[in-house]
């Protein structure tokens, strides 16, 4: 065999072991209130997705930068939460809504961010409890594009969002791991590394933080050498790994182990 094909055998090689690595995906939330850490969230080295809220003052800009800079865009779609002490989203999806309400109100929310290719929810405590919500909301998605998926943030332990997606004919996912309930450095980094240790013990998981500065830090700080070990996919390209029968194990049995904060 000549000196050209054992190179090019090894480099095959040599790719297919790092395909083998663990996958990470990281999805940075409540995009659209300030531009600064906007930016620097899309900024984040790596394959990450962006969840932009509707009606905030820089989601569109954002949403404009992330495309530019071949990052995902996904619309964080505000629902009602269980939680008094939660800030509330005027235009938020809600329980006193009719199925006629909640539908027009998803395809206007829709409307509002270009290029996205999925949704999560934003709080949605109260209402992904609730199959009869969760139904037309999945639902209206799939009737705007059926292309789009759903990613189940589980801010309930009794959400059934996820299910509801599965059944509305969506591809869907569930997050892992909350980065930043607790916004100081400490406990943002022991959250990383309960995210690394998931992906190891499953083959992928997937972290949700927000564009906090100590969040913002801990990533810049980590995500570069994080990648000599892992890969790092947006949902999107999670989704469809997971499709693969021979993937890790990373099925809806483990949902009922997942922590929740309620929001």
């Amino acid at each position: 065999m000549s000196r050209f094909w054992l190179i090019l055998l090894a480099f095959a090689t040599s790719a297919a072991v790092a395909d083998q690595r663990p996958v990470l995906s990281l999805v940075i939330d409540d995009l659209g209130y300030s531009l600064e850490n906007g930016l620097a969230a899309i900024d984040l080295e790596g394959d990450h997705t962006y969840a932009i809220l509707p009606g905030a003052a820089y989601s569109r800009r954002l949403a404009q930068h992330a495309h530019q800079q071949n990052k995902e865009v996904i619309l964080h779609l505000p629902m009602q939460s269980i939680s008094s002490k939660a800030a509330h989203e005027p235009n938020a999806l809600n329980e006193a809504m009719d199925e006629d309400q909640l539908t027009a109100n998803v395809h206007s929310l829709l409307e509002e961010i270009p290029f996205i290719r999925g949704v999560n929810n934003h709080m949605g405590s109260h209402l992904t409890e609730f199959d009869f919500f969760m139904r037309p909301v999945m639902d209206s998605i799939r009737s705007y594009n059926r292309s789009l998926y759903f990613l189940d943030s589980r801010t309930s332990p009794r959400s059934v969002a996820h299910a509801q997606a599965l059944v509305a004919g969506l591809e869907s996912t569930t997050r892992d791991i909350f980065l930043d309930n607790e916004t100081n450095p400490e406990s943002i980094r022991l959250q990383y590394n309960i995210w690394l240790t998931k992906a190891r013990e499953r083959g992928s998981a997937i972290a949700i933080g927000h564009p906090y500065p100590n969040t913002l830090e801990v990533l810049r700080e980590n995500l570069v050498t994080a990648n000599l070990d892992f890969r790092f996919l947006r949902i999107s390209s999670l989704i469809d790994e997971r499709k693969d029968p021979d993937a890790a194990n990373t099925g809806d049995a483990r949902l009922s182990s997942l922590p929740a904060i309620i929001r």
